[in-house]
């Protein structure tokens, strides 16, 4: 039969108006997911860290790191839009998008593979010890909720 007009029409890959946030797969929200996986590489990588500082070699490896990133990824996004959709706290109380569940995972990915590469380099290639690559992922972790602030500023103001 008829197909209804609004299934024929062009989601575009970057969301600059509420009506595409939560559709489309890079929204003002991405910020906040890289800023995730920023966040968690760091809070998780201190199983490492701290372990060694005080112990000795961790039984943690940098690449359970991104598996555990990668893990609270997927689970963020199952609840994000499960649980935070059944009470209404969803942004205008719809579920995201299959593509944008997709990317916002991704993007938590992204964040943690950004630390990892500090990691890397501050740590292993530098010689610096932990210090300096927590200051630099808190001065990331800073940047992109900048980013995504001016995100949130632009799509209220686009709509």
């Amino acid at each position: 039969m008829g197909k209804d007009k609004s299934d024929d029409k062009h989601i575009p890959f970057v969301g600059s108006v509420e009506e595409y946030v939560g559709r489309s797969p890079w929204d003002f929200y991405s910020w906040g997911h890289i800023d995730m996986g920023i966040a968690s590489f760091l809070l998780l990588s201190l199983m490492i860290t701290i372990t060694e500082a005080l112990i000795g070699p961790s039984i943690f490896n940098w690449w359970h790191i991104i598996i555990f990133v990668l893990l609270f990824a997927i689970a963020w996004e199952l609840f994000e839009n499960t649980v935070l959709y059944l009470v209404g706290a969803k942004f205008e109380n719809r579920q995201d998008s299959i593509w944008n569940a997709l990317w916002d995972i991704i993007f938590v990915c992204i964040g943690g593979l950004v630390m990892w590469l500090l990691k890397i380099i501050i740590m292993d290639s530098m010689g610096r010890g932990g210090t300096w690559f927590y200051v630099c992922g808190l001065v990331a972790f800073v940047i992109i909720l900048i980013c995504y602030f001016i995100g949130f500023f632009i799509t209220s103001r686009s709509t």
